[in-house]
């Protein structure tokens, strides 16, 4: 009697058990059935965290390219979700019923777009408010880096759209005609500095330029606060040794206005300065800026280019071939153990071939310090 008494529980416990499993299996199977509803869009929580931060805000509009989180009910089934028409890519990992986490595709656009973020799953699609934000504009290049006012120059890059205010330095310029990825500027009175783009994204600053493909790109300034060489020799006197040889009114390759320096290293090593009859004052100065134009054969050879010292003073730049290259360096950077400390001053600016590659030749413009 005892043994059919302990079997009746026993049966009743497992009864109860596996209908808990069955609803627990029901609950999961009902998981995402239905159409989806959106109730919010959040910011992630910072790991760690247990209060609410300002990673972890309601919003109704973001960045492309950053991950976000979607409230609502039935978005397990999730199979695809929009921003502006944009598919962004779904790890299903990252759904529950109630949430997903899904980053803003870079392919989405902020330009007319719908400002709606669109959920769909195999019952229904629902849509949400939610618009794209613009992000700041890049400056990728400048057609020139100094330049008389009046002049129109190309300023390249990303997402210019709408934009308000070009600046050299701290002074406007008149936008002449602008894309998405190139505004034609006129330089002002003054132009001296940074060039900055500002639209509804926010304001960019640019061109970031390497002058040997390995240091930290260095911004490039707009303008000399003096110029060794522009069209002609300005600040005194050129020299060569070693077997270079330098045509100074060269019009064959002109990076501004109507002359280059065309420089051709007959021996290996050597090297051509353009100077001045009296030294330039570096106090207040902070960068040395040319611009050079490598021939065909010259892709990845290196030019030192030297401060009064082509011992002690110079640093190395690497050429690239069949174009116009800007370099910028900080003139901190000439110094070594044997002349330690910005140099205070400069009679010259040097330009020696340094990879054994001649015959070589280069052409050479806008040669001065900022």
């Amino acid at each position: 009697m005892k043994t059919l008494y302990k079997n009746t529980i026993a049966l009743y416990l497992i009864g109860v058990f596996c209908m808990l499993i069955f609803a627990t299996s029901c609950k999961k199977d009902k998981e995402g059935q239905g159409a989806p509803s959106i109730t919010r869009v959040r910011t992630l929580v910072r790991p760690g965290d247990t209060q609410l931060t300002p990673l972890d805000s309601t919003v109704t509009s973001g960045d492309v390219g950053v991950t976000y989180v979607i409230e609502g009910v039935n978005l397990k089934s999730t199979n695809k979700v929009e921003f502006n028409g944009a598919s962004a890519y779904l790890n299903t990992a990252l759904f529950s019923d109630n949430s997903i986490i899904v980053m803003i595709p870079t392919t989405a656009t902020w330009i007319n777009q719908t400002g709606k973020l669109t959920l769909t799953n195999s019952y229904g699609s629902t849509s949400f408010n939610f618009s794209i934000k613009q992000p700041a504009p890049v400056i990728s290049d400048l057609s020139q880096f100094a330049g008389n006012p009046g002049d129109v120059i190309t300023i390249t890059g990303l997402r210019f759209d709408q934009v308000s205010s070009v600046k050299f330095g701290t002074t406007a310029a008149q936008v002449i005609s602008s894309t998405s990825t190139e505004l034609k500027v006129t330089v002002p009175t003054a132009a001296l500095g940074a060039v900055s783009v500002t639209t509804p994204g926010g304001t960019g600053t640019g061109p970031y330029v390497s002058y040997d493909g390995v240091v930290v790109p260095i911004l490039l300034p707009f303008g000399f606060r003096h110029l060794f060489y522009d069209d002609q020799i300005t600040a005194g006197y050129d020299f060569n040794f070693g077997g270079a040889n330098a045509d100074v009114n060269n019009i064959e390759m002109v990076k501004r206005g109507t002359h280059a320096i065309k420089l051709t290293y007959t021996g290996s090593y050597a090297g051509y300065a353009v100077g001045s009859n009296s030294p330039i004052d570096l106090t207040d100065k902070t960068y040395v800026k040319f611009s050079i134009y490598g021939t065909a054969g010259t892709e990845g050879k290196v030019v030192k280019v030297a401060l009064g010292d082509f011992d002690n003073r110079n640093v190395s730049v690497v050429l690239h071939a069949g174009k116009w290259t800007n370099y910028v360096v900080p003139i901190d950077r000439f110094q070594n153990a044997s002349q330690p400390g910005k140099p205070t001053s400069v009679n010259w600016i040097g330009f020696q071939e340094l990879s054994g590659n001649a015959p070589e030749t280069i052409y050479l413009d806008d040669i001065g310090v900022y």
